[in-house]
C-alpha cells in the first residue's frame, strides 16, 4: 500500500472516530439538557404545588389542603396523611389563650364542635378535647377538658394529669385540682403529693408566697387553705 493510501485510510479512520465522538458528545449533551429540563419543570410544579398549600400554625414540618370533606397533609409536595371530617372541619386558628403543643406530629383540628389532635405518624386522632388547651402560668403545661372534666397536657401533647377533675389551677411549682369536695396537690412533675377533703365547693385559684401556697375555693363563700410547700402539708 502506498503512502497516499495509508494517509487516506488514516484520515478516514480519524474522521470516523471524530464523528462517533461528536455523536457521543451530542447524545450526552441531549441527556444533560433533558435532565435539566425535567428537573426545572419538576421544580416549577413543586413550587406551584407548595404555593397552593396552607401553613399549619407553629408547625415547621407539614402543610395542608382542605377540600371541605377531608384535610390532606403534605411533607414537601408528598401527601403523607388524610383526615376525614365528621362535620365542617378546619385547622384550628391560634387564639391568645391557647396552649401550644410543641410537637409537629400532632395537628390541631376543630371538627364537629371539638378540638382534635390528629397524629400524622399514627394516622388517627390521638386526643379529642372539648375545646382548645388553655394556657397556664406555667408554660410547661396547659389545662384541657374532656366531657367537661379537667386535666393537664404537656408540650409534647401528652396528658400528664387525666381529665378526672372539676377544676384545675397551675402555678410555677404546683398543680392543684378539685374533685368531689377533695383538693389534690401535685408537684411540678405531676406527681401527687397529698389530698385533703374540704367542705366548700366552687372555682379554684391558687397563689404562692413565702413558701406557702394559698388555695382559694370561690363559691357562695370563699374558703382558703394554706399549704406549706417545704413540708408538703396543709396548715389548716
Amino acid at each position: 500500500m502506498s503512502g497516499n493510501e495509508n494517509t487516506k485510510e488514516f484520515r478516514m479512520k480519524f474522521v470516523d472516530k471524530l464523528i462517533v465522538s461528536l455523536i457521543g458528545i451530542a447524545s450526552f449533551a441531549v441527556i444533560i439538557v433533558t435532565i435539566i429540563s425535567v428537573n426545572y419543570k419538576y421544580q416549577k410544579l413543586a413550587e406551584k404545588k407548595l404555593a397552593e398549600l396552607d401553613e399549619i400554625p407553629y408547625n415547621e414540618t407539614y402543610k395542608y389542603q382542605n377540600n371541605g370533606k377531608s384535610i390532606s397533609f403534605y411533607k414537601g409536595i408528598k401527601i403523607i396523611g388524610e383526615y376525614e371530617c365528621a362535620s365542617d372541619c378546619k385547622i384550628s386558628d391560634f387564639r391568645s389563650n391557647q396552649f401550644i403543643v410543641d410537637n409537629d406530629d400532632l395537628i390541631p383540628i376543630m371538627d364537629d364542635g371539638q378540638f382534635h389532635f390528629y397524629s400524622i405518624t399514627k394516622g388517627k386522632n390521638a386526643i379529642v378535647l372539648d375545646d382548645i388547651p388553655q394556657t397556664s402560668i406555667n408554660n410547661k403545661y396547659g389545662v384541657i377538658r374532656i366531657d367537661g372534666l379537667a386535666g393537664v397536657i404537656n408540650k409534647k401533647g401528652q396528658i400528664i394529669v387525666n381529665c378526672n377533675y372539676d377544676d384545675i389551677d397551675i402555678n410555677i411549682s404546683h398543680i392543684v385540682t378539685l374533685k368531689d369536695l377533695t383538693i389534690y396537690v401535685f408537684d411540678n412533675n405531676a406527681n401527687l403529693l397529698v389530698s385533703k377533703p374540704i367542705l366548700a365547693d366552687g372555682d379554684l385559684s391558687i397563689s404562692e408566697k413565702n413558701n406557702n401556697m394559698y388555695i382559694n375555693i370561690v363559691g357562695e363563700n370563699t374558703t382558703t387553705l394554706i399549704f406549706d410547700t417545704r413540708t408538703n402539708t396543709f396548715l389548716n
